[in-house]
């Protein structure tokens, strides 16, 4: 039983570019906002003047006007709608004023590990001098458990998480705080070891679709305006399933029309891909069990395949039929021993890091299959979190997460070791342009050069109480990232007037 409440409707226009615009045009003319005057949410405010102005003018006279105006009109393409919203916002501008905002630039942040699903992101204008302008704290929400961590499209943020025998999936302003929706469905999920009962695996957002998977295994989508279910498949309908460890963990994959999910059931449903407009089963494949890494997809040859990692081999398989390729071996020989850092595709190969004695591997393509270039234990050992990357060197947390990581900087061709800078503790990381964004687990929050000369810090604060394993999100300049039981976003790039 799903209940939604629901009291914000996504605009289904073409306001996503026209906002775009509005700013564009603000920022340049340098128009002064009073934001202490703001209490609508900047979509509410900014597409009223937007769409009664739109409707004064019709397709056809769009057209005419550009060709008054001078400006070129190009038949059987978007050019000229595009063309048209952009002169609608100038228009808007002059006759409505300006519009308030805290959001600045770069791509929103749609699926676990961003928008290329490395841990990167461009162009979030951030603010580098945290000395005289730091970060600025926007909200702070109280929040349920759980370490899945946040998503962000466009002027919202998606989180899941748990509040007694409910599971909780919210749609929050990402400039104000504000709840537009919240959607819930109950859970009897009892993690094993006693720890924490709430979702593992983030949300990815495939155009009005969230789709998610709790740690029971439980498959579902939900409408991204408003929150009501789409569908929910139980994973016993595929193939019997183990809880494992600590529950199901891997964020779902979008890949074309199909969610891929590493469920590690058996027979051949380790690996299952549904439809993502119904949840229909496409294929499943593998009788292997799931460990904690989410797939990555990867196109080679014109082709598009899914690296998973699972309980005992790496498997390289075929995006569309569910085929495997190739399945290579690397776990440690213990058996209280997880895989939980998610793959990198990297110019030099594919890379994977794990712990408990495992150590790092990367992989080359030599002749159409896969093969070590080089592997060991000494260079990078990630317990939970995955490494980044920025030009030829790898930076990641190095040992376990009760063992003291130490933060290391290492060559991807070669594994060497540029830096090491210890007592840090264990976190995740973002990589923002050429700036290391470290979430550490102590709540504390840090900002660095990405640099293989050395460690360089610029910046930390405190912005969360500790026990912090969901991983964060940066999208349009602010951060956004979860503690057990708090949400909390920061102005982090440099905000449009």
């Amino acid at each position: 039983m799903v209940g939604v409440s629901s009291r914000f409707q996504l605009p289904e226009d073409d306001s996503g570019f026209s906002l775009a615009c509005l700013l564009i045009f603000v920022s340049s003319k340098g128009i002064t906002v009073d934001r202490s005057a703001h209490r609508e949410t900047m979509t509410e405010r900014v597409m009223k003047p937007i769409r009664c102005f739109s409707r004064l003018i019709s397709p056809q006279r769009s057209v005419a006007i550009l060709k008054g105006l001078g400006l070129p009109v190009i038949k059987g393409s978007q050019h000229n709608r595009i063309m048209f919203s952009g002169m609608k916002i100038y228009w808007t501008c002059l006759l409505f004023g300006s519009a308030a905002t805290a959001l600045g630039a770069g791509p929103d942040w749609p699926q676990f590990m961003g928008p290329h699903r490395n841990g990167s992101t461009q162009a979030q204008a951030i603010q580098n001098d945290w000395r005289n302008h730091p970060p600025q704290k926007l909200w702070s929400l109280e929040m349920g458990s759980g370490f899945s961590g946040p998503v962000i499209k466009d002027n919202h943020v998606f989180i899941y998480h748990r509040l007694g025998r409910n599971l909780h999936l919210d749609c929050i302003t990402l400039d104000t705080g504000k709840q537009v929706w919240q959607s819930t469905h109950a859970t009897q999920y009892r993690d094993r070891f006693g720890f924490d009962d709430g979702p593992r695996a983030t949300p990815a957002i495939d155009g009005d679709r969230i789709l998610l998977m709790d740690a029971n295994g439980w498959m579902r989508a939900f409408h991204r305006s408003d929150g009501h279910l789409l569908w929910e498949v139980n994973p016993e309908k595929h193939g019997q399933v183990d809880q494992g460890f600590f529950g199901k963990a891997p964020s779902p994959l979008v890949y074309g029309d199909t969610v891929i999910y590493i469920m590690g059931g058996s027979p051949e449903a380790g690996i299952v891909a549904l439809g993502v407009n119904d949840g229909s089963l496409i294929w499943k494949t593998l009788s292997e069990e799931a460990d904690y890494a989410s797939p990555v997809l990867q196109q080679t040859n014109g082709q598009w395949w899914i690296w998973a990692w699972m309980r005992d081999h790496v498997h390289h398989i075929h995006a569309a039929t569910g085929k495997v390729h190739q399945s290579i071996r690397w776990r440690s020989s213990m058996n209280a021993a997880v895989n939980a850092a998610t793959p990198l595709l990297l110019p030099e190969g594919v890379f994977l890091s794990a712990s408990y004695g495992t150590g790092a591997l990367l992989l080359g393509q030599r002749d159409g299959n896969w093969s070590p270039l080089w592997s060991g234990d000494q260079q990078m050992s990630n317990h939970y979190a995955h490494c980044v990357y920025h030009q030829g060197y790898l930076y990641g947390f190095h040992g376990r997460q009760e063992q003291s990581p130490e933060l290391r900087c290492i060559e991807a061709k070669s594994g060497k070791v540029a830096w090491t800078q210890a007592n840090l503790g264990a976190g995740s990381l973002i990589l923002a342009d050429d700036r290391l964004l470290l979430m550490m687990e102590s709540g504390e929050w840090i900002m660095a050069e990405a640099t293989p000369d050395r460690w360089s810090e610029l910046g930390r604060r405190q912005i969360l109480p500790s026990g912090v394993r969901a991983s964060p999100a940066l999208a349009h300049g602010i951060w956004v990232a979860k503690s057990p039981d708090r949400l909390v976003a920061y102005q982090l790039g440099h905000p449009l007037p």
